[in-house]
This record gives structure tokens, C-alpha cells and sequence, in this order.
């Protein structure tokens, strides 16, 4: 025993000094040795009792030096346990301010509870009572987090805090994490939530990463759920949780029936979340034909309604003329993102519609989920002018020879009820072409191949169709004042096609080169096509094996529908080729190349080009993309220029699906505005929906008076929020469409989207037709302001695999919440208490003087020096 204890008084001793111990040791034992043999010298001078007295001191002096010497320290652990705390963490996001519509019961409910109107300890009621309190039908977030925290009979944080015995660390977060009083609570009663960000993940890692002693024993965490914040994920925090073994409690805030419903015309791929692949709006009819089935696209995207019923309802004018139902279902990952839905509207205008005031069709799309007081419903209508034409369009064909795409063509267009085709050959049989319908008779009136057809005649004759399709027919077939009459059609807004060919067209209009003096004679036809070429005519057969090609979209595709192919606008893409490489892609989708173009020298001024070539050029100074597809608006009239004639490769695989597609909406295209007239004010936006902290580009096309584009530098036009307040001074801001270089007629402005809400732009260059196009702005999907329900599947989940358990447990609701103090196990850590006590402190100084003096006194008595 003595053993053990002078064994935990040495370990309970430690040395600090410099000195050596063991030299300090020596060093004592020495003077102790010193000291008995001085003494015992002096046995015959004093007494024994004196001597040994004084001997003694002497031998106390010295061993007391040598200690201090080494710096002696006592050292005394005392070894406890410590209860952990536990960490609290309220969200102050500015997602915690939004005020949460509450149709359901339920949660109205939960909004009565936490704001005491309903004991917080009987559950959710089966009614409410009748208090006339609006507030609980859309209350904000953070108002029920506090009413909910301050409920005296919830009593939160006394409880949670065992009565003081549980330590407490309250903090709020956003963006950072900011300590809280956990002693006096009066600071909750003014708590706002103004954080940009939720950093849930960030928040809580930050209490993880103490070390085991101060880590707390469980965190409890107030919010939405809508992480957006830190490079962690809600997975990262739940392993860690485990790792740890620290349990993660939520208290969800939020209406768990919280829906939105967005919608839009066009199509788009309903599995699909990505944003760019939701669709576009240019496969949307703007025009449409008497007792011709007419398909309008609509998607939808529903968010925060986990199931239900769409009812889609479409309207033309007044008149309901389509309705259908889909079910729907959100996996919970998709509840807050959201997922679009797809569909196609159809109906069969009748003439009734033509006479129609009202020229558009409006589609309605209502959500509908849950029964009873639980129930849930959005709603949504919105709108697109489209006019209903009471004719057919009538169109006239005239080409040489019957190439193959004319083949097919004439089958296809032959069998369309919304158009009259005509046709001519120049070269064909003169028998066949005098044998009436659906061949152009009057045509085949040529001598030596002119066509021997006065001025009015032929006038009359072309201004009775639509649209004129000219391929490869001989420069000389029309004479100068027929080529000048095609050109009055088309410039009083008659379509014209022009389809490149080998031999003659569009060879045949080429420009001819004045010499000397002399000036160029300008051809009619070239005049009014959007490309500037020379005349090139290729042999019958080419010397060399042709290298095949798949045309590629032009950044003007986006705003046409003849090259949209597919619905989708990825898919679309993929059926085109790829810049920079004239290899062709083995793909299923990629569109069969193609073998020959005309080239062309350069694009005229406010030409749109929707197809180049992948490789070749223009020749130098242009040196840009070869346009293979150009478009323009010539006067009243709208021209296209194809520089291809193989389009029937294309109907691989696919009959005339492809080809068919391509060829009749070039063909709406070109002859619908002598139909429906020609908008001399066009505004479009290549942006379907513009999200905040993006930017758009806004695109305008003016005419004036006399249908010639407008030459201005600047046109000025307005930007208004239509949900601004009435005295807000940046409710209307000026915008100014800047003219595009090369490009008369053609205005574009960049537009930021720096605030989110609904807008119109409007402009009015002075033509008699303004134009204005609305467009709202939302929030991208991950903003604090986006709109959108507590994420409750995400804080299940992370609370459930905090503890690798199969069942929820750690989440909690209004009605629940009452419970979670008494669910959190208290947790201990060892303490220890370590303290030390300076042995060579005044007081060893003091015994040292006393044992000092009290050897000089007793020595002094006893006559010694």
C-alpha cells in the first residue's frame, strides 16, 4: 500500500526546471554528507540535542535548495463525465419568407397548431375552428417556424433543454452561421429570414468537425429543406451523421402541398428534365386551314404535386374544341425540380371559324390532385393568335425536267387538302402538258421554249396562285417582262421557292457582266432572291466521286420551322450535320447526305440563312459559311433559295416523313402571307424562357410604307414590368433596338433579365403597326425565390440515413413536434480537470529564509560562528 501511494506522489510530481535531475540529486546527497561530517567534527564543542538540531536545518536548507533547483510542480487530474449539447440550427434563408398557399386541411392545420389555435399535443384535427383567421391560408414560412418555437404548450426550448440540464447551442443560418442567446429567447420574436443562401450542409459540418469531447450530441435542424449552398451534398452529411454517430432531427416548415404549374405552346420531351431540351415554339401553327386537322403542341411542367389529373382544354375564339385528361405522377426527386408533360391538341377549324372576331386559340391547363378538403388545384390558360384560312393555298411548279424531289413532291402535294397544285415542265412530254389538271396548260404556249404569253395575260395567270415553285428551268423560258411581272408578284406579296439545279436555274438568272461602258443588266429573278451567285452549270455526270454532306443548322434556324424536323430540338439537332467535317456520322438519326449544292457568292443584306454547308465557303472577300437554305422578306413577299435538289435521299427509312415535312413547311412558309398578309413589324426572341441573371436577345424586322425595309440606326421602344406598383419609377425603363451591320430592316437588343416577374416589350417604329411581345422572367429552379414546396422527401431521407434506419424517424411536422425534446437521448463525453501547483513558489522561499534563520539563531546561542 505504502508502495502504491509513494508511487502516485512521484507520478503526481513533476520536475520543470532546467537543472539536471539527477545532478541536482547528487548534488544534495553531497551537501547531506557535507553537512553530518561537519557536525559530527563539532561533537566536542556543543551539546548532542543542538548539534543534531542544527544538522538537521543544515540538511532541510540544502535538500530544500536542490528541489527548487529542478522547479518542482504538483500535478492532480480528476477524471468526470460531461453532458454533450445539443446544437439547434434555424433556417434564415429568404426561402423561409415565402408565403405558402395552404388549400389542404392539413395544412391549414399545422399553421393552427403552431400558431396555438390547436393543441399541439391532440394531432392533426378533422376540423378547424372557426376563428376567421385568413392568416393560416398563406402565412409565411418563418412566422410559423416562430410561432411554432415560442408555443408555450410546444414550450420547445425548455424542454428540449431538460429544465437548464441539457446545454443548449442555438444558431441561425443562411448563407453563415450566427450564435445565438440559448438563455434568452426574446430575440426569436423579431427573427426575419433575409440569408440569399440555405446552407444546411455547410452549417451543420461545421459543428462536425469538432473534435469528440465538444461535439454535440444531436442537431436539430428548423427549415425548408431547400439546400442550395456548399460544395457537400444533404448525402455527404447524412454518412457523416453515422459516422459520427451524432442523429439528425428536422422540423419541416412548409406547405407539403405546395404546387406550380407552368405552361407553354410547343413541343417537348416529357422525360426529359434537362431545361434546353423542354422544346420550342416553332413547330406551333400560326396559321390554319377550314377542315384541315390542325395539331397544336402544349407542355407543361408541374412541380411540388406529387400525382393527379391534368384537364387540358383548348379554344378557338370562344368555341371548346378539344379536351383531354392525363394522369401524372412525380417521382420524389422530381417534386422539386418539376417535370414537364408533353401533348398535342387537335381539331378541325371549320368556316365558322374563318368569320371568327376573335383570331386565336387559347389552351387551359388545370392540375388537379387529392380529394376533399386535402385537395389541390392549379390552373393555368394562356394564348397565340393564329388565323384560320377559308381557301386552299394555290401553288404553281415549274420546272425542266421531272427530278426525282419533283416526283415525289407532286405525289405529296397532290394529296394535300390544304393545297391546289399546278405543274409544268419545260421539258416534259406536250402532249401530257395540254392534258389538263394538274398540269399548268396554259403554260405549254411556247415557241422555240419562250413562253409566248403577254404581259396582262400572264399577269392575270400568275397573280391567281399563291406560291411559285421555279427549278431548274432555262433563263430564256420566261421572257424580261414575265421575269419583271415575278417579281411585281412577289414584291405585292406572292411566295417564291427557287430550287437550285445543275443546268439552268438559278444559272439562268444570273446577273450579266456589262463591259466598257456598258452596265450590267440586273435580272428580275436575281433581284429578288436572298443570295448574290454567278452563273455555274455542272456537267451530267461529275468526273470525280461527289463527297457526301449533311447540311447544318445556322443560328437563323431558331427562328423557322422548316428545318424542324423533330419535336424536340435536341433530337432535331441531331438529325443535322456537324460543322467543320464533311465526314458523315453513321447514325440513325443524322439525315442521308446529300451530293450536290450550288454555290453561291455571298448572302444579301437582312437574309435569315437556316442551313450551310458543313466545310466549304463562300469565295474571298466573303469567306463565310456556304448558305445552302436562305430566306428573306422581298417587299410584301417572302423568298426562299434552296441550294440542293436531293432531298429524296431522305426518305430512307422514312417514306415522306422527313422530306414531306421539310418541303410543305417551306412551303407554308413562303405562301402563307399573301394569304394572311405580311406583319410589317416582326418582334421575336430567341430565349422560350428567360430566367433571372440570364440575358435574351430580342430581334426586330421593319418595313415601311412601301414594304422596303426600314433604313433607320435606331429604333426606341419600351420594357415594362407588368406587376410592378403604379408609382414605381423603373416600372417602364427605355430600350433601343440597335441596326443590324449588312442587314437592312433587321434590329436586335440585348434584354438582362435582372428582376424576375412578367413584361412587355413593345415598339413602334412609326409604320402604323407596333408590336409588342410579353415574356416573364422567373427564377432559376435552385434561387431562395424560385416558387416551390418544402422539400420533404429530401429531409426524410437525410434524417432516415443519418441512422441507417429503413423506416423515417429524426422528421417531424407541427403535429409532431411536441415530441422531438423527449426523442433526443442525452450523450457524455469523459472530462478531465487537470490542475498544478507550483512548488518553487514564495512560500518554498519563505521556508527557505525560516530554515535559514532558524540555523543562524541556534548556532548563534550555541557560540558558534
Amino acid at each position: 500500500m505504502y508502495t502504491v501511494f509513494a508511487f502516485l506522489w512521484l507520478e503526481s510530481l513533476q520536475f520543470r526546471g532546467s537543472f539536471l535531475p539527477w545532478l541536482a540529486i547528487a548534488l544534495g546527497v553531497a551537501a547531506v554528507v557535507a553537512v553530518v561530517a561537519l557536525y559530527v567534527k563539532e561533537s566536542g564543542k556543543i551539546a548532542l540535542l543542538p548539534r543534531i538540531t542544527m544538522a538537521l536545518l543544515r540538511v532541510a536548507i540544502v535538500s530544500l535548495i536542490a528541489m527548487l533547483l529542478m522547479r518542482p510542480v504538483w500535478v492532480a487530474e480528476k477524471h468526470t463525465d460531461k453532458i454533450r449539447p445539443v446544437a439547434v440550427l434555424i433556417d434564415v434563408s429568404q426561402s423561409m419568407d415565402s408565403a405558402d398557399p395552404r388549400p389542404n386541411l392539413d395544412d391549414q392545420a399545422r399553421a393552427a397548431i403552431a400558431f396555438g389555435l390547436v393543441d399541439a399535443d391532440k394531432g392533426l384535427p378533422t376540423e378547424l375552428p372557426s376563428t376567421g383567421d385568413k392568416s393560416l391560408d398563406k402565412p409565411k414560412r418563418i412566422e410559423v417556424a416562430r410561432a411554432a418555437l415560442t408555443n408555450p404548450k410546444i414550450d420547445f426550448f425548455k424542454r428540449l433543454s431538460n429544465e437548464g440540464k441539457q446545454p443548449l447551442e442555438i444558431y441561425t443560418f443562411g448563407s453563415q452561421r450566427v450564435g445565438r442567446d440559448s438563455v434568452n429567447e426574446d430575440w426569436l420574436k423579431n427573427l426575419t429570414a433575409t440569408e440569399p443562401k440555405t446552407a444546411i450542409v455547410e452549417s451543420a459540418f461545421e459543428l462536425l468537425n469538432r473534435d469528440d469531447a465538444d461535439a454535440p450530441s444531436a442537431i436539430v435542424i428548423v427549415t425548408d429543406g431547400r439546400e442550395n449552398a456548399g460544395p457537400k451534398s444533404l448525402d455527404d452529411l447524412s454518412r457523416e451523421c453515422y459516422r459520427r454517430n451524432i442523429p439528425l432531427y428536422v422540423y419541416g416548415v412548409g406547405s407539403s402541398a405546395f404546387g406550380q404549374l407552368q405552361t407553354a405552346f410547343g413541343s417537348g420531351a416529357s422525360d426529359k428534365s434537362d431545361s434546353a431540351r423542354v422544346g420550342s415554339d416553332t413547330d406551333v401553327p400560326n396559321t390554319l386551314f377550314v377542315d384541315d386537322i390542325t395539331a397544336v403542341p402544349v407542355r407543361y411542367k408541374v412541380t411540388g404535386v406529387s400525382e393527379g389529373i391534368a384537364t387540358i382544354t383548348l379554344k378557338y375564339g370562344d368555341r371548346e374544341v378539344a379536351t383531354k385528361q392525363e394522369k401524372f405522377t412525380l417521382a420524389p426527386d422530381e417534386l422539386r425540380e418539376g417535370k414537364t408533360f408533353a401533348t398535342v391538341m387537335k381539331f378541325t377549324p371549320t368556316k365558322a371559324d374563318a368569320e371568327t372576331k376573335k383570331q386565336e386559340y387559347s389552351v387551359n391547363v388545370s392540375i388537379a390532385s387529392g380529394t376533399g378538403p386535402s385537395a389541390i388545384s392549379l390552373n393555368n390558360t394562356m394564348s397565340r393568335p393564329a388565323q384560320v384560312v377559308s381557301r386552299k393555298l394555290k401553288l404553281l411548279w415549274v420546272d425542266s425536267l421531272p427530278r426525282r424531289d419533283f416526283q415525289f413532291m407532286q405525289r405529296d402535294l397532290l394529296r394535300d387538302r390544304r393545297i391546289d397544285a399546278k405543274f409544268y415542265l419545260t421539258e416534259g412530254d406536250r402532249a401530257a402538258m395540254r392534258s389538263g389538271p394538274p398540269w399548268m396548260i396554259e403554260f405549254s404556249r411556247e415557241v422555240n421554249g419562250v413562253l409566248n404569253i403577254e404581259r396582262a395575260e400572264f399577269r392575270k395567270l400568275l397573280f391567281d396562285f399563291d406560291l411559285i415553285v421555279l427549278g431548274d428551268i432555262p433563263g430564256k423560258f420566261f421572257t424580261k417582262d414575265q421575269q419583271e411581272v415575278i417579281k411585281e408578284f412577289v414584291t405585292e406579296g406572292g411566295g417564291l421557292i427557287q430550287i437550285a439545279g445543275r443546268w439552268h436555274g438559278p444559272a439562268g438568272w444570273a446577273n450579266e457582266k456589262g463591259i466598257g461602258p456598258t452596265k450590267p443588266q440586273t435580272n428580275p429573278i436575281a433581284d429578288v432572291l436572298p443570295v448574290e451567285f454567278e452563273a455555274v452549270r455542272f456537267p451530267i455526270q461529275a468526273l470525280d466521286n461527289p463527297v457526301g454532306f449533311v447540311p447544318v443548322l445556322a443560328p437563323g434556324a431558331s427562328r423557322t420551322q422548316i428545318v424542324s424536323l423533330e419535336d424536340d430540338p435536341i433530337d432535331n439537332a441531331e438529325r443535322w450535320g456537324k460543322r467543320g467535317t464533311a465526314a458523315i456520322q453513321p447514325s440513325e438519326k443524322q439525315l442521308k447526305p446529300l451530293y450536290w449544292y450550288y454555290p453561291v457568292t455571298k448572302v444579301k443584306p437582312a437574309a435569315d440563312v437556316f442551313l450551310v454547308h458543313p466545310t466549304a465557303r463562300t469565295p474571298a472577300p466573303d469567306n463565310k459559311e456556304m448558305p445552302l437554305l436562305v430566306g428573306h422578306s422581298f417587299g410584301r413577299g417572302y423568298v426562299l433559295f434552296v441550294g440542293f435538289d436531293d432531298t429524296w435521299r431522305w426518305r430512307f427509312n422514312n417514306q415522306s416523313k422527313l422530306t414531306g415535312k421539310f418541303w410543305t413547311q417551306a412551303i407554308y412558309t413562303a405562301g402563307i402571307p399573301r394569304i394572311i398578309g405580311t406583319k410589317m413589324t416582326q418582334l421575336s426572341s430567341n430565349t422560350l424562357a428567360p430566367v433571372l441573371g440570364t440575358t435574351g436577345e430580342y430581334y426586330l424586322r421593319v418595313f415601311d410604307d412601301n414594304f422596303q425595309p426600314l433604313t433607320s440606326d435606331v429604333i426606341e421602344g419600351t420594357l415594362e414590368k407588368l406587376d410592378a406598383e403604379p408609382n414605381d419609377k423603373d416600372r417602364t425603363v427605355p430600350v433601343k433596338f440597335l441596326k443590324v451591320q449588312g442587314a437592312a430592316g433587321e434590329y436586335t437588343v440585348t434584354l438582362p433579365y435582372n428582376k424576375a416577374g412578367n413584361f412587355r416589350l413593345s415598339v413602334d417604329p412609326k409604320n402604323k403597326n407596333p408590336a409588342s411581345l410579353n415574356f416573364p422572367v422567373i427564377h432559376p429552379p435552385e434561387h431562395e425565390l424560385s416558387p416551390g414546396p418544402m422539400d420533404e422527401p429530401a429531409m426524410r431521407k437525410l434524417t432516415r440515413e443519418s441512422r441507417k434506419l429503413e423506416a423515417d424517424a429524426g422528421f417531424y411536422r407541427e403535429e409532431t413536434l411536441i415530441r422531438l425534446p423527449g426523442d433526443i437521448t442525452p450523450k457524455y463525453s469523459p472530462l478531465s480537470n487537470r490542475s498544478e501547483i507550483l512548488l518553487w513558489n514564495e512560500w518554498a522561499m519563505i521556508l527557505l529564509i525560516g530554515l535559514l534563520t532558524a540555523e543562524w539563531f541556534l548556532r548563534k546561542v550555541n557560540g558558534m560562528s
